[in-house]
């Protein structure tokens, strides 16, 4: 735009609002433009426990209707769809998803521990693990 032009002039011209003709002028790199009002610190119900979802993702889970089941006694109280978007998202990633196996020590502990201290969580946890292990004897 041109210098010797105010924002109202400006706004005039194309019919756009004075706010529209503020953020285009304001904006220092195209990227800010795409920014909205939702993506500023905007929370979320999901966020407390995405670290939840991403671990058993990386564990290998990747059905998101078993991750919301296994969320929903941990006090998840959002929709099943919300879930699945963060998921999706993960699908969706450039970046290669591989699935990380649990450290040896955390598996090594929950197999020496009594199934009744562990929690349903960690419960959960074995019995993935236990899943994906061939049984040595045969």
């Amino acid at each position: 735009m041109e210098a010797d032009h105010s924002r109202r002039s400006i706004g005039r011209q194309p019919n756009m609002t004075h706010r529209t003709v503020k953020s285009l002028t304001d904006a220092a790199k195209p990227e800010d433009l795409f920014r909205s009002q939702w993506q500023h610190n905007r929370t979320s119900v999901l966020d407390e426990h995405k670290p939840y979802l991403d671990e058993r993702w990386d564990e290998g889970c990747t059905n998101a209707w078993k991750l919301w089941e296994e969320n929903v006694p941990s006090g998840y109280r959002g929709s099943y769809g919300r879930a699945g978007a963060h998921l999706r998202e993960k699908c969706t990633s450039p970046w290669p998803v591989t699935a990380q196996p649990p450290a040896l020590r955390v598996v090594t502990g929950r197999l020496l521990s009594r199934p009744e201290t562990l929690t349903e969580t960690e419960q959960l946890r074995l019995k993935a693990v236990l899943a994906n292990c061939p049984d040595p004897m045969p």
